[in-house]
């Protein structure tokens, strides 16, 4: 159940995704604070939504709450933005957070031509990290990740980024991926994953709901649908929306989505959750926590202080 205590297991480097929206202005200050004090926290992701907050302007305000622990979107739709305008903004966030902005960028929706997209992504990339190289003395060009689901995308942007964002996938692609992508590797990079949990205080039926949710939110997009082809899980998926007694009734999760996402895990799952996808090549964990709309503030508070004591 959600009030299950978390025992202390792991110190390896993690980071935390803070969606706002899940989380209030005033939380994502407060639990960035506590993630600065938490040494293996070594990032703290924004994710940007359209209908929310700017990701930008959310990490601004960590980097000026926080001291040591780096900052950055994850991810903004990089065609969308002005590159002058971005490069200045880069290197205003890098100059008054000592070096601790971090750039995630993606395509967004892939649209009717998605080798195009990637491709006017990436040059757009190169040309934003040349404008990096003209900033002024004690100003260091950002770190860059960028997000991947296919390999050929990760491939890519090898050699053009310094990590790569993986999301909702399963350890099994995300090990795929790496191993295509390591041969051509001049320089090691970092590869970052989202692993999104879900919590209730009320019940594991209702972080359940919101898991299977979840899951046919992103089967109805055609590159995450063709991942869970190839990943043999999106015959599940099929069952789930073929059937809506989960909705209100009894809820019951087949065991291949489990090793993509949990809800509720108590502390054992959840570090083995986590080892799972730093054993196929996940250098970088990032933890993304969901909850219910109408959540009590103090459970989400105290559940990211919880997950601290196990990942």
């Amino acid at each position: 159940m959600a009030a299950r205590r978390f025992a202390t297991l792991s110190s390896e480097k993690i980071a935390f995704a803070l969606r706002p929206g899940i989380f209030s202005p005033k939380e994502i200050g407060e639990i960035s604070t506590v993630l600065d004090k938490n040494s293996k926290v070594t990032r703290i992701f924004i994710p940007d939504i359209r209908s929310g907050f700017e990701s930008l302007d959310v990490v601004s305000s960590i980097l000026a709450v926080t001291t040591r622990v780096h900052a950055g979107s994850g991810v903004i739709r990089l065609l969308e933005h002005d590159p002058a305008l971005l490069t200045r903004r880069v290197q205003t966030l890098q100059a008054f957070s000592s070096n601790r902005f971090f750039l995630g960028v993606g395509t967004g929706a892939p649209g009717p031509r998605p080798g195009k997209s990637v491709a006017n992504m990436l040059q757009r990339l190169d040309e934003l990290k040349k404008g990096f190289r003209a900033f002024p003395e004690g100003v260091e060009p950002s770190e860059t990740y960028v997000a991947t689901l296919k390999i050929g995308i990760a491939k890519r942007a090898v050699g053009r980024t310094d990590g790569l964002l993986l999301n909702f996938c399963s350890p099994r692609h995300a090990n795929g991926l790496i191993a295509a992508v390591k041969p051509q590797m001049v320089s090691p990079i970092e590869f970052a994953c989202y692993l999104k949990i879900f919590y209730s205080s009320q019940s594991d039926e209702n972080a359940l709901r919101l898991l299977l949710q979840e899951f046919l939110n992103y089967d109805s997009m055609p590159q995450y649908h063709e991942m869970f082809l190839q990943d043999g899980t999106a015959k599940a998926i099929s069952e789930i929306k073929q059937s809506d007694h989960w909705n209100s009734g009894s809820v019951e999760v087949p065991k291949e989505l489990m090793g993509i996402s949990l809800a509720n895990p108590g502390s054992e799952e959840l570090h083995q959750y986590v080892q799972c996808f730093r054993k196929a090549g996940v250098s970088l964990p990032v933890i993304y926590p969901y909850f219910p709309a109408g959540e009590k503030s103090e459970f989400r508070f105290e559940t990211v202080k919880r997950i601290l004591d196990v990942v």
